[in-house]
């Protein structure tokens, strides 16, 4: 099911590159800078769901651009899921379109929230991923890193971790730790195949379609 959702994002994307003529409020909004940007994301947001949400919510923001469209992304490299939750993980507002899509991470829960890290949450995290106390930056805050994602189960904690763009590569792994002790239980490892050139989508022709390129706005 996630390759198809891949390749499926892969074609959508591929198709707005088929309109060469540059959008004109794609320019002008680059040109008002990322904060601005920003801010417009949030507001988007706020109109339809998340009346306080704020930069600081989120691990990351990046914002990228085409010739068609700008996205800005809202994410987390690190979160924590006890039993029977469901949080919304990440955000993305595209312009000119305005619309915005979310991303959702499931334990076993039925009502989906915003992911909002309490005490207890974060102190299980530094249980799993700092146990030593040594680590002064486990979030890498500011940068959109491979996410890890902890599961609570019955008796143990499943740490998942994964490339977040498995379709160029990266790699993946998966422990079980034991709630109580910190001990490593079972682990699995591996790496992503990165996608090869005749895997990505094509036209009726038998032509590759040319894939949207994007820049990211860094000021």
């Amino acid at each position: 099911m996630k390759s198809i959702l891949l390749l499926i994002t892969l074609c959508m994307q591929m198709t707005y590159s088929q309109n060469t003529k540059p959008n004109q409020e794609v320019k002008r909004l680059i040109e008002l800078g990322r904060d601005h940007i920003i801010d417009l994301a949030l507001k988007k947001i706020k109109e339809q769901e998340i009346e306080d949400i704020k930069k600081d919510d989120f691990h990351f923001i990046k914002v990228k651009a085409s010739d068609q469209r700008i996205l800005v992304e809202l994410g987390y490299n690190v979160l924590y899921l006890p039993k029977n939750t469901s949080y919304y993980s990440g955000i993305s507002v595209e312009f000119p379109s305005k619309f915005v899509s979310k991303s959702s991470v499931n334990n076993d829960g039925e009502n989906t929230t915003f992911y909002r890290p309490t005490s207890e949450y974060l102190k299980v995290i530094n249980f799993i991923m700092n146990p030593d106390g040594t680590r002064t930056d486990i979030f890498n805050k500011g940068k959109r890193w491979s996410p890890t994602i902890i599961y609570e189960k019955e008796k143990h904690y499943l740490v998942d971790f994964s490339a977040r763009d498995p379709e160029f590569g990266g790699g993946f792994s998966k422990e079980e730790i034991d709630k109580e002790t910190g001990e490593v239980l079972s682990t699995l490892s591996g790496h992503y195949a990165r996608m090869s050139e005749d895997m990505f989508p094509r036209d009726l022709s038998g032509e590759k379609i040319e894939r949207e390129e994007f820049i990211e706005i860094s000021n």
